[in-house]
C-alpha cells in the first residue's frame, strides 16, 4: 500500500519476503517522505510512471537517485540498491542551463588568486631543494652584476680617454706639471666648458694619420688609463679653486651696500 501523510495512492498485494521498504524524498520542500511498501521486483521506471500518474504534469523533467547520488537507472529494480531498514530514493529534476557551479566558482577563485599574486612577494617562499626564492632571485641579480662588470670597468675607461683627449687639446700639448693644469682649468673656465662634455665635437678638424696611431697606441696603454684619471681629478680640483679665487676677487671689488647712492625718487 502506498501511503503519503495517512492518504492511500494505490494498492499493492505482494509477499512479505518479495517486498522492500521505500523512503522516497521529494524534490517539493512542502511535502515530507513518502513510506511505501513495493516489490524487490519494480523498476525504476514503474515508479516513474506511478509518480508521472500522482503528479501528473510535474515528473517529465524528474529522475531518481539513490541517497547517495547514484542514479537509479530505469532498468534497475529495487532489490539492486536494497538497503536496510529503508532503501531511500530521491527525486531529481533535471535543469537546462544556468549559472553554472563549481566549475564557474572555480574559475572565479583562480582569477583572484592570480590576481592577488601579481601584488604579493614570494621572497619568503621555498623551491623543492628548501631553499629561498629571494636568495635565487638575489644570487642571480650578482652573477648579472658581476658578468657585466668588464662591460662597465671599460665603459669608464672610454670615458677618461675622452676627457684626457679633451685636456690635451685643450693645452695643445701634455700636461706635465701644476701650471698646466692650472692653464687647462682658466682656459675651460673662460670656454664655459667642462670636462664632461663631448671631447669630440662635429665640426672638428680629423687629425693626421701618425698623430691618430700614437693617440691609439697611448690610449690602449692601461698604465696611461690610470695616469690620464689623476690628471683629470687634479684638473677638477684646480677648476674648482679658480673657480672659489674669481669668486673672492669678485667679492673684493664689489662695493659696499652702503657706499651705493639711494634712487632718486
Amino acid at each position: 500500500m502506498w501511503a503519503d501523510g495517512g492518504k492511500a495512492l494505490g494498492h499493492a498485494t505482494q509477499s512479505a519476503e518479495d517486498t522492500v521498504s521505500v523512503c522516497l524524498h521529494t524534490c517539493s520542500s512542502s511535502k515530507g517522505p513518502i513510506y511505501l511498501q513495493l516489490s524487490g521486483q519494480m523498476t525504476s521506471a514503474d515508479i516513474m510512471e506511478a509518480l508521472c500518474q500522482a503528479w501528473p504534469g510535474a515528473a517529465s523533467r524528474l529522475y531518481l537517485t539513490t541517497r547517495a547520488g547514484r542514479l537509479f537507472a530505469p532498468s534497475m529494480c529495487l532489490n539492486d540498491i536494497k538497503t536496510t531498514p529503508f532503501t531511500e530514493i530521491e527525486t531529481r529534476v533535471s535543469c537546462l542551463g544556468g549559472k553554472g557551479g563549481f566549475g564557474n566558482m572555480l574559475r572565479a577563485q583562480g582569477g583572484r588568486m592570480s590576481a592577488r599574486g601579481k601584488h604579493e612577494s614570494q621572497d619568503s617562499y621555498r623551491d623543492l631543494e628548501g631553499r629561498r626564492l629571494g636568495s635565487i632571485n638575489e644570487a642571480k641579480l650578482l652573477a648579472e652584476y658581476i658578468a657585466k662588470a668588464p662591460e662597465r670597468q671599460a665603459a669608464l675607461d672610454e670615458a677618461q680617454k675622452r676627457k684626457y683627449a679633451k685636456l690635451e687639446k685643450m693645452l695643445g700639448r701634455t700636461p706635465k706639471s701644476l701650471a698646466d693644469f692650472q692653464e687647462a682649468a682658466e682656459k675651460l673656465d673662460d670656454a664655459g666648458d667642462s670636462l664632461e662634455a663631448d671631447s669630440e665635437p662635429q665640426g672638428e678638424r680629423p687629425e693626421s694619420s701618425q698623430a691618430a696611431i700614437k693617440r691609439k697606441e697611448r690610449l690602449d696603454d692601461h698604465e696611461y688609463v690610470e695616469q690620464s684619471r689623476e690628471i683629470v681629478d687634479n684638473v677638477r680640483n684646480a677648476v674648482a679653486s679658480a673657480m672659489k679665487k674669481r669668486k673672492g676677487k669678485k667679492r673684493a671689488l664689489a662695493p659696499p651696500a652702503a657706499d651705493q647712492p639711494e634712487p632718486v625718487s
